[in-house]
């Protein structure tokens, strides 16, 4: 009876945090828009405003925009919790479309960080179908590879889709901006803790120095995206990759481990690697 209890009690907590990141984020948000929509309309309407003045509304606007990611990250945090009371919308999801409409958006965030964003994708489209909620799965690999971006200024960052050594679909973020400490490795999913890997001691190639760091995260995505994976019975793994001048971190990305196949595929088509579980 105890224990009946206890796990009736756990759950509703997780029901009342969940509506708690909720109610927060929906308020907090609908005052920011309110506020970036003001400094929309005086830069686009506004002729007259001198440059300084301009300068500072743009400035506003960067903050507001940074704010508004903060409060996503935030509302995402149930996702912290072991059993986090949140319906999941699933549906077929195919992880190459995924990967393409991920990498779709961090072209752009890549570019403005100097990054060489490199895709391989090593399944075909239409090879293997998982039931899974696919916006959610996006926000999961969307925490990881900007974290990644993040730390590479002027540096590569690749991006493959393979079969994983468990023969499971699994995407791999690696970076070349340096290691981090093993006891920072063996917590990065705390919470907060990911902002030590921000901190990259490597010079960047071009010499320059890295410009001021902005809040662009609060610092929980690593964990988010850790539980939006194992909610989709996936998993998150970090190691360090490579040595010297190519040494950085990898992040292997699991995304389910019970994809099944597509209408007219046969098992012969796309038989995971050797050693690989079979689908």
């Amino acid at each position: 009876m105890k224990i009946r209890r206890l796990c009736i009690g756990r759950s509703l907590m997780n029901i009342l945090d969940d509506e708690f990141f909720a109610r927060v984020g929906h308020d907090l948000r609908g005052e920011l828009a309110t506020m970036l929509a003001g400094v929309d309309f005086l830069l686009r309407y506004n002729k007259r405003i001198e440059p300084s003045h301009r300068e500072m509304l743009d400035r506003v606007r960067g903050a507001g925009d940074r704010l508004t990611t903060l409060l996503d990250e935030l509302n995402h945090a149930v996702w912290l919790y072991p059993n986090p009371q949140r319906a999941m919308l699933v549906g077929p999801c195919d992880p190459v479309v995924l990967i393409q409409d991920i990498t779709a958006d961090l072209y752009e965030a890549a570019a403005v960080r100097q990054v060489r964003l490199i895709v391989d994708n090593e399944l075909r489209e239409g090879e293997v179908s998982l039931a899974a909620d696919a916006p959610l799965l996006k926000v999961a690999l969307g925490y990881v590879a900007s974290l990644a971006l993040m730390r590479s200024r002027g540096r590569a960052v690749r991006v493959r889709l393979a079969w994983g050594g468990d023969g499971r679909p699994t995407v791999t973020i690696s970076d070349q901006a340096g290691p981090v400490p093993p006891e920072v490795l063996q917590r990065i999913f705390e919470p907060f803790v990911e902002r030590v890997a921000l901190d990259v001691k490597i010079p960047s190639p071009s010499g320059e120095p890295p410009p001021p760091r902005r809040r662009e995260r609060l610092g929980l995505g690593l964990g988010i995206a850790r539980g939006i994976l194992e909610a989709h019975c996936g998993t998150l793994l970090v190691t360090v990759a490579g040595e010297r001048e190519t040494a950085g971190l990898c992040f292997a990305c699991v995304l389910g481990s019970a994809p099944h196949q597509q209408e007219g595929s046969t098992d012969q088509d796309h038989a995971p690697p050797a050693g690989g579980a079979s689908l």
